[in-house]
């Protein structure tokens, strides 16, 4: 047994959703295609292209008194009404996209020779480099992308065991036929492309926005400060190496076992780009620090036969599925974790369409997906790129919660990249009413601050979010009545079965989370020694509704009478109080049987028809990691399982990429998400207190985790079980005394025996018997 660092795949990937995947946090690249040629798509954080109006929310204050009536009367219809009417006033006449996030250019080399033979893929999952090789007449070829995360370039490398001729050539040629009928929208209009330009050994290309294309009122709206508008591509050849200008591109001569390095360079104009963090680790640092083992055996096999024979029910391919899942989801998400977390589709495109633009999705996608498990598999630090980015747009959630609710404080969106204006929604996708996305970022900021003890960062970053975000929630809920309810309301992106839209009152994620953001706030303000907050929002929490058991026995997913469920949901926000910290409210046996019961229907109605819609309706690779972290943390072992074995086996493609859908949609959410699902099915942490092995399924006898960050500022250095015992190596993170309550910590074994230690006596062993 051995964690996996890396894969072999005998499959060419001939688009770019097929390709192997490398960046530098900021910069990335995509390598797909044959040995006759190879094309590397190469994107920077930073490219959204600014071409969708930056129009602020609509001013919905002056009507709310109207529509939280006609709410309250169960008329959704109208409802959605006066949010139309009241859009077309402030100048909406159609759905507005965020900007999307488009490949910069495009390098792609052909050898002059072209009878070839096994070809391989192949990536190094602690050096983030790809390569493809393949064998001709004469020997073998290569084609490496080389990411450098501590320097932050990118480097395409050339090897040939023979001398051989190529060109070498750029352009904006993208799959713009690759994505379609998922929101997505031709943006090649929008751009103006210049021809490669040769110049001192390089090549370069550059693309500038097209201001004529763009519709009167993006027109009226001056794009964000941190909308680049124009992005220039250079690729340069060393000093020595011999070459002929062609037209389009260079003819390149590669010696034989002489390997040639092409520098790739990105610069972005007319844009505040985002500063790099002063100090980084290498890759291999960060993908290090975790490591899963559970026994798959299957380390010669190619990753495509692996996925075949887990497909096939092969139970020790699927372990090995399962690990190869762990270790290139990590890896994919170091790779895309730079200055910005990584968006929908990490740090990649090959397209010019698209799906969703490709930008930061806040209900769901980025939070159970791209940064679930970065602090828990034990690179906290790539949770700090995510409130970078929160903190460029403070003035316009502050405009979101005057204009949409007359409110104080800062209301965060649903969707943004280049700004944080409230201004992607439609009667059907009602994001404006979407109120979770403040608080949420607030149990973030907590659980980072518990993995790591870092003051300053509380102090800094936690703390303004928190006192704003609750100025809102309590300004929002406010009533004379001694209950508040949320009205209007909105549970991402599900609609009651009885209900006309999803237009509704009081949907339990948003409830469940402002009753969370209160308690951490107060917490927050405690530890900051800010008394007069450390008891702020106790009323509030205790004048917001209470949880329901629904009448077909789910924990509802609506908590105002009269609105009935709608299981056959692709999300499965109202299970929010299951994934992290205890929450009391939900604490109740009756709670917690119909979570399960929730959890066991939505599977049932994945699992009826397991394929990609529009046929089948494994869908959504983060609604299965939302209901696998809620199985994990209800002890329910299998239901977790049945979650992490779809993933890894339906989910994940031979180029250790995730999808969005079964084997569909290239997309990083499951990357993040399959990670925190495993972890939370075998260790939890709670504040002064782990559970070993709470969701062990029977499939996993023994194995190995190390490497996990937990609150508290503990880690688990290592924990090992087999059939007889389970052992842990537990340390902890220094300066980490105020995230904690009281001096000792208590682990839990699997049969409820506990052992309690004192934490300043770590590091130590446990070894429980089983």
């Amino acid at each position: 047994m051995s964690a996996r660092t890396g894969f072999w795949s005998n499959s060419a990937g001939t688009d770019w959703q097929h390709g192997l995947v490398a960046g530098t946090g900021s910069l990335g690249a995509v390598l797909f295609g044959t040995p006759e040629r190879h094309r590397i798509s190469i994107c920077h954080e930073d490219y959204f292209l600014p071409v969708n109006s930056s129009i602020p929310a609509p001013r919905l204050a002056d009507w709310l008194p109207q529509l939280r009536a006609v709410l309250q009367a169960g008329n959704a219809v109208e409802a959605g009404a006066i949010l139309e009417h009241v859009a077309g006033l402030d100048g909406y006449d159609e759905l507005v996209w965020t900007d999307p996030f488009l490949p910069v250019g495009e390098v792609s080399w052909a050898p002059e020779i072209v009878d070839w033979t096994d070809y391989r893929r192949a990536g190094d999952f602690r050096s983030g480099r790809i390569e493809t090789m393949w064998l001709t007449d004469a020997g073998e070829m290569r084609v490496s992308i080389i990411p450098d995360r501590e320097a932050n370039t990118v480097q395409l490398e050339v090897a040939s065991e023979f001398d051989v001729w190529g060109l070498l050539q750029l352009g904006n040629e993208t799959d713009d036929e690759a994505v379609t009928s998922v929101g997505a929208v031709d943006y090649a209009r929008y751009l103006n492309p210049t021809e490669a330009v040769t110049q001192d050994r390089a090549l370069s290309l550059e693309t500038t926005v097209d201001e004529a294309a763009l519709s009167p009122l993006a027109q009226s709206f001056p794009p964000s400060s941190w909308s680049p508008r124009a992005a220039r591509l250079t690729v340069t050849v060393p000093p020595g190496v011999e070459l002929e200008e062609r037209s389009g591109g260079l003819r390149i001569h590669v010696r034989a076992n002489q390997p040639l390095r092409l520098a790739i360079v990105v610069e972005l104009f007319g844009g505040a780009s985002s500063p790099r963090p002063a100090a980084h680790d290498s890759h291999a640092d960060l993908f290090d620090r975790c490591s899963l083992d559970l026994g798959g055996d299957l380390d010669d096999l190619p990753y495509d036969e692996i996925l075949a024979l887990s497909r096939s029910g092969d139970r020790s391919a699927t372990k090995s599925a399962v690990e190869l899942a762990f270790a290139s989801g990590r890896h994919t998400i170091i790779s895309s974790s730079g200055a910005l977390p990584p968006t929908l589709v990490g740090l990649w495109q090959g397209t010019r369409r698209p799906a969703w633009s490709g930008d930061y999705t806040q209900n769901g996608n980025l939070q159970n997906g791209g940064v679930a498990s970065v602090i828990a598999t034990g690179t906290p630090e790539l949770m700090l790129p995510y409130f970078r980015v929160l903190e460029r747009y403070v003035d316009d959630y502050a405009e979101n919660a005057e204009r949409l609710f007359g409110a104080p404080g800062w209301l965060l969106p649903a969707r943004f990249d280049t700004h944080g204006g409230i201004n992607h929604f439609a009667t059907l996708f009602p994001h404006t009413f979407w109120i979770g996305a403040g608080g949420w970022a607030v149990r973030l900021a907590w659980d980072y601050y518990s993995a790591t003890g870092d003051f300053g960062f509380l102090r800094d970053s936690a703390w303004p979010l928190a006192r704003q975000v609750m100025a809102f929630y309590d300004a929002f809920t406010a009533s004379e009545s001694g209950e508040r309810h949320l009205n209007p309301s909105y549970s991402p992106e599900n609609t009651p079965s009885d209900w006309a839209n999803p237009i509704t009152l009081d949907a339990t994620m948003d409830v469940a989370v402002i009753r969370d953001a209160a308690r951490l706030t107060m917490r927050i303000a405690a530890t900051l020694g800010m008394d007069e907050y450390a008891e702020k929002w106790v009323t509030l929490v205790e004048e917001l509704p209470q949880y329901r058991v629904a009448e077909d026995g789910t924990f509802a997913e609506w908590l105002w009478p009269g609105i009935s469920e709608n299981i056959a949901h692709r999300h499965v926000s109202q299970l929010y109080p299951f994934w992290y910290e205890n929450d009391p409210a939900a604490s109740a046996p009756e709670f917690r049987k119909a979570a399960l019961e929730t959890i066991r229907r939505k599977l049932e109605w994945r699992g009826e028809k397991p394929s990609a819609p529009p046929e089948g309706r494994m869908e959504m690779a983060f609604g299965l990691v939302q209901l696998g972290i809620a199985a994990a943390r209800l002890g329910d072992a299998e239901a977790a399982l049945t979650c992490v074995e779809w993933l890894a086996r339906d989910h994940w493609r031979s180029n250790a990429v995730s999808t969005h859908d079964a084997d569909a949609i290239f997309n990083v959410d499951a990357s993040g998400g399959l990670p925190a699902i495993v972890v939370e099915m075998l260790i939890q942490s709670q504040p002064n207190s782990l559970r070993l092995l709470p969701a062990l399924p029977e499939a996993w006898a023994s194995g190995s985790v190390r490497g996990v960050r937990c609150r508290g500022g503990i880690v688990v250095d290592a924990l090992n079980w087999d059939e007889t015992s389970v052992t842990v190596n537990l340390s902890r993170v220094p300066d980490t005394e105020l995230t904690r309550t009281g001096s000792e910590l208590t682990v839990v074994a699997p049969d409820g025996n506990e052992q309690r230690l004192l934490v300043n006596q770590l590091p130590a062993s446990v070894t429980f018997g089983r």
